[in-house]
């Protein structure tokens, strides 16, 4: 094998190994209409979403006439011209808006307040697995705002042109969940303004979940992947270095006047998972979408799984696609285990995010007032 081609396997290698990694309001019980004429800003809407290509979906049963409007800015602010109308269920497609920019649209119902959601993927070709945290409802009826949080694989592959597209989302910080040998060897490209914030989730452990590569290409060779990363997972509950690196980014997330925030590990899956479901549960978003956000990584990663593994078939000690593809996707077990091992050590999720994590009282209303949408319903 040449060097170039040794040099691309071990980079391969260390891409496949490397992990990427309140309690919830009740619902109310009185009809939505009667919720939502009582609730001054409530949003009535009850699902809504936006594919890639341009069709925008909606249900919302009380909310009469819905008018939809456009633009880059997260806020839409300019609502002088609708792009399309629709019923209280719908669904319209939009065209002819400008290629290659981010769009949002404002869902203005005749009754209640509107919503604003976005495509929640960026489909951005040397980055595919960075996306939005938001536009989901939570049991109480209200929404994770979009463009204020997102989530995201290694940022060291950015192209330029991918890059650019980062920067207009305007991100104040990028935390990197990463050990220090993951960012030493591919070391993040940054869009401008944004700062640099070094997470290091598995700091503190001792096995091959804390870059011990030799012990983890061993543990995968022997079929033992999905054990590793089921056993990493609870490691994201237990470690020190894990408790201290969630408490700080969703400290920085909740802090008074924070700007959109990106956090990444290297397939954006694991430590990253773990954490979008911590922000998701603590929303009040329900567990089966919380699991759904989880398991999307394996959709967004199918390409970069499927050259990693091709390319890992070419290695002088190659790894069976079996073997492999435990450790380059997600599975329900996974996180799974890492509730476990919250309700083993703590007894809800309520206090493992204030004793595990540290979260006050004052921390977590910072959070909810930043990342929600509407009023309680």
């Amino acid at each position: 094998m040449r060097n170039d081609d040794h040099r691309m396997w071990r980079a391969a290698l260390a891409a496949a190994l490397a992990l990427a990694l309140p309690a919830c309001a009740t619902v109310d019980k009185r009809p939505v209409v009667s919720a939502v004429a009582e609730q001054p800003g409530a949003i009535p809407f009850t699902s809504a979403s936006v594919s890639a290509d341009g069709t925008i979906s909606w249900s919302a049963p009380v909310a009469g006439r819905v008018t939809v409007y456009a633009s880059t800015d997260s806020a839409v602010s300019d609502r002088s011209k609708p792009v399309g109308w629709g019923d209280a269920t719908g669904s319209i497609r939009v065209s002819g808006l400008a290629p290659g920019k981010r769009w949002f649209f404002a869902l203005v119902p005749d009754r209640g307040a509107p919503l604003i959601i976005a495509d929640r993927g960026l489909h951005l070709g040397t980055i595919p697995n960075l996306r939005d945290v938001g536009g989901y409802r939570t049991t109480d009826g209200r929404w994770v705002k979009m463009g204020m949080i997102y989530r995201s694989d290694q940022l060291d592959r950015l192209s330029d042109s991918d890059l650019g597209a980062m920067g207009d989302l305007g991100l104040a910080l990028v935390a990197d969940l990463r050990t220090a040998s993951e960012r030493s060897h591919e070391p993040d490209r940054l869009p401008a303004g944004a700062e640099h914030l070094l997470l290091d989730v598995v700091a503190d452990s001792k096995g091959s979940v804390g870059g011990d590569m030799r012990q983890a290409l061993a543990t995968i060779a022997a079929g033992k992947g999905a054990e590793m990363l089921t056993e990493a997972n609870r490691d994201f509950v237990s470690l020190d270095s894990a408790r201290s690196a969630y408490h700080t980014l969703l400290s920085r997330i909740g802090a008074e006047g924070a700007g959109p925030t990106l956090y990444h590990c290297t397939s954006g899956k694991d430590r990253t998972g773990w954490a979008s479901a911590v922000i998701l549960t603590l929303l009040g978003v329900p567990r089966e979408t919380v699991m759904a956000d989880y398991l999307a990584s394996n959709d967004y990663l199918r390409a970069k799984n499927d050259a990693t593994i091709a390319m890992l078939g070419k290695s002088p000690t190659p790894i069976a696609r079996e073997n492999l593809e435990p450790v380059l996707t997600v599975r329900a077990a996974d996180i799974e285990a890492a509730f476990a091992e919250v309700d083993k050590r703590y007894g809800s999720f309520d206090r493992y995010v204030r004793e595990g994590l540290g979260l006050d009282d004052a921390a977590i209303d910072r959070l909810r007032t930043t990342l929600l949408a509407g009023a309680p319903q």
